[in-house]
């Protein structure tokens, strides 16, 4: 597996083609807010989900980030 971290220019037009996200990154780097790629169960998602660490899309990322006051600045994408 190999994870890769994208700025936020070049990550949009990669989730726009399909690309899922694995993680995306924050300005605060002990925030971590998984994506769809991550691979973790339903359950667990859902929970991180209403604790703000988990978004579907960059939109829900982003609206997340602004509500603890960060800022997106990248996403990781995965090769497994």
């Amino acid at each position: 597996m190999v994870v890769t971290l994208i700025d936020l220019a070049e990550a949009s037009d990669r989730l726009d083609a399909g690309e899922q996200a694995y993680e995306y990154q924050t300005d605060d780097k002990a925030l971590r807010m998984l994506g769809p790629a991550c691979g973790f169960g339903a359950e667990y998602l859902r929970r991180l989900r209403s604790e703000g660490l988990y978004a579907e899309t960059l939109e829900e990322a982003t609206a997340h980030a602004l509500s603890r006051n960060v800022t997106l600045t990248g996403v990781w994408f995965v090769k497994r």
